[in-house]
């Protein structure tokens, strides 16, 4: 009996969480967050677009590249200036309608919700204009609400390492589409 008992019960956690729609509250402040993230990026703030992303996933970074995690901000901060400096961001947009939360625990026991939220925008550059459309990384560790963007396979699982569950999650992948 306890046997059964022990293997309903690892099942039952091995299930994915389950989704549910945002409360007022969490829907209201992500809403908030996601419109600073990318009015961020629309006027360049790199230091704020750094220190949006999950501190779990600064930390695999920071192990992965050898920088001390204290640097690592300052770092990134340096290289999206480099980046942003030949380019112009403009029609941000995210669809944050209907957007369906799930909460994880994780292996310390911290629970963290989260979302995928669709976004896009243009880019343009001396090359060209180009619509991005791709999925922004939403979650709340604590009391704040974090996000990165999921662009293709390395940044996947540099974002699994640091949240194993959304290994078993269907990313929609980004798409660039050159504007005439």
């Amino acid at each position: 009996m306890r046997i059964l008992a022990a293997i309903a019960l690892s099942a039952l956690f091995a299930l994915p969480a389950a989704a549910r729609p945002l409360t007022p509250e969490e829907a209201k402040d992500m809403g908030k967050a996601v419109d600073i993230h990318l009015r961020s990026i629309g006027r360049g703030e790199a230091e704020r677009i750094a220190s949006a992303i999950p501190p779990r996933v600064l930390n695999v970074f920071a192990g992965q590249a050898g920088i001390e995690a204290s640097q690592l901000i300052p770092t990134l901060a340096e290289q999206m200036n480099e980046v942003m400096k030949n380019a112009k961001f403009s029609d941000f947009y995210s669809d944050k309608s209907a957007l369906d939360a799930k909460d994880e625990t994780l292996a310390d026991g911290t629970v963290v919700t989260w979302v995928l939220v669709p976004t896009a925008f243009t880019t343009e550059t001396a090359d060209g204009k180009t619509r991005n459309e791709q999925p922004l990384f939403v979650l709340r560790e604590g009391d704040k609400w974090y996000m990165m963007r999921i662009e293709g396979e390395a940044q996947r699982q540099l974002v699994g390492f640091a949240y194993p569950f959304l290994n078993e999650v269907e990313i929609p992948p980004s798409r660039a589409t050159p504007i005439n």
